[in-house]
């Protein structure tokens, strides 16, 4: 049975499972607190779960707060991929 105060997507999401998950200068536990364990479901204004939700997957530079509406997001991910 799911929590109810706990993200869905927490046991998929790399900032949760990810050791070392780099999270710029906001605390990796500030997110958590704020975003991924709320009895207010504030994860439903997370970007990285509205990403998942959209796009099936969210990159690693998308942060819980992040600003970036989806176009930016793709475009980013888009650059990054045709670099590698």
């Amino acid at each position: 049975m799911e929590d109810p105060y706990c993200c869905p997507n927490m046991e998929v999401c790399r900032l949760v499972t990810l050791p070392g998950f780099d999270t710029g200068i906001v605390p990796r536990e500030h997110y958590l607190q704020s975003y991924c364990r709320s009895e207010s479901q504030k994860w439903l204004g997370c970007k990285r779960f509205i990403t998942k939700n959209e796009l099936g997957f969210c990159p690693d530079f998308v942060l819980p707060d992040s600003d970036m509406d989806m176009d930016m997001i793709i475009d980013k991910f888009d650059e990054k991929e045709s670099i590698q």
